[in-house]
């Protein structure tokens, strides 16, 4: 499914966060990273101990203020943490001040019951344009729908962390969200540097899905002692995720050949008596009708027209970048581990 992505977002936007928590903090460095001319909200609506109803909300901004120094000392701002700051306000009165909010982000814990009630209980106090955006991960829109009395306004967006640094962010839609929510929340992630991509609600959405696969098969193999988690690591950093840097998934599917992946899939399949690595559908009627990358003119992708070496030659050239960008940096480093000394 293709979808838009633009729109416009007006000056002077005033953002709602709720959750003063690992989430809700990194939205909120991202926002006021951007430099706009928005103003921010950061509620906290958990109960807390007499006299002590904003520590959590002081604990946040701290945090918020060292990952705008950071950003700073790193060249990634113009302006010093305390200026931007001021764009920031600390609140436990969701039933007063969420009302003049233009968007609001739910970042509660992932936990379904928890976000479904902070829903129910903002519902009355959100205005009629405001656009509502729960932080999940993992689930779907449709279950948040009966907790609104505007679904059309509501979509998930899934930031991943850190949220101030990371660019892309999952916008998930559902097929009562409105094609203008959809346009205002894209162009606001715009204006902030980020790279909306738009899709379809489904569990899981994208990034967690595949990484959810990824995750649980490295687990696996350090329960069958096929390697340690330092080795792991070190094969994901120099292989694996090193070509991903460069290459799209897919893309890599194409480039390395979808014949590559059938034949892979059978071998591991029966190898490994695992019905997981049995090939996706799509793959064996590509391989049926030939499409098997860009020597076939088709893959996934359609290559018609495309230069194939040329194609090649620039991937390669991105390969070489990045390796001498690995090459020259003090910090990134393609072993394993957390460098604790044994």
């Amino acid at each position: 499914m293709q979808f838009h992505i633009g729109g416009e977002m007006a000056a002077g936007t005033s953002i709602g966060i709720i959750g003063p928590g690992r989430m809700g903090i990194g939205i909120a460095t991202a926002v006021l990273a951007a430099g706009k001319s928005y103003s921010i909200r950061l509620f906290d609506a958990k109960p807390r101990e007499k006299n002590r109803e904003y520590d959590a909300l002081n604990k946040a901004e701290r945090q918020i203020r060292a990952n705008l120094s950071l950003l700073h000392a790193e060249g990634r701002l113009l302006r010093p943490a305390d200026d931007l700051l001021e764009a920031l306000q600390l609140s436990r009165s969701i039933e007063e001040e969420l009302g003049g909010c233009d968007i609001v982000f739910e970042a509660v814990p992932e936990q379904l019951r928890l976000k479904k009630e902070l829903l129910q209980r903002i519902d009355p106090f959100v205005d009629e344009r405001t656009l509502l955006a729960s932080t999940t991960s993992t689930i779907d829109l449709k279950a948040f729908e009966d907790s609104v009395s505007r679904p059309q306004n509501m979509l998930n967006t899934h930031w991943l962390n850190p949220a101030f640094i990371i660019p892309l962010v999952e916008v998930a839609v559902g097929d009562q969200t409105a094609r203008s929510v959809i346009d205002r929340m894209t162009a606001f992630l715009s204006d902030l540097g980020k790279i909306p991509v738009v899709l379809q609600s489904s569990p899981g959405f994208i990034v967690p899905r595949i990484q959810a696969a990824a995750m649980n098969e490295a687990v696996r193999i350090i329960e069958e002692g096929v390697a340690s988690a330092e080795e792991i690591d070190t094969a994901v950093k120099a292989g694996f995720g090193f070509r991903l840097a460069v290459l799209g998934l897919v893309e890599f599917i194409d480039l390395g050949g979808v014949d590559i992946l059938y034949y892979a899939d059978r071998f591991l399949q029966n190898a490994l008596s695992r019905d997981r690595f049995s090939p996706p559908e799509s793959v064996v009627e590509k391989m049926e009708k030939g499409e098997v990358g860009p020597r076939a003119k088709r893959g996934y992708y359609d290559y018609e027209g495309i230069d194939i070496d040329n194609l090649f030659t620039d991937r390669y050239r991105g390969f070489l970048e990045l390796l001498r960008c690995v090459e020259r940096s003090e910090r990134l480093s393609f072993k394993g581990g957390i460098g604790k000394e044994g």
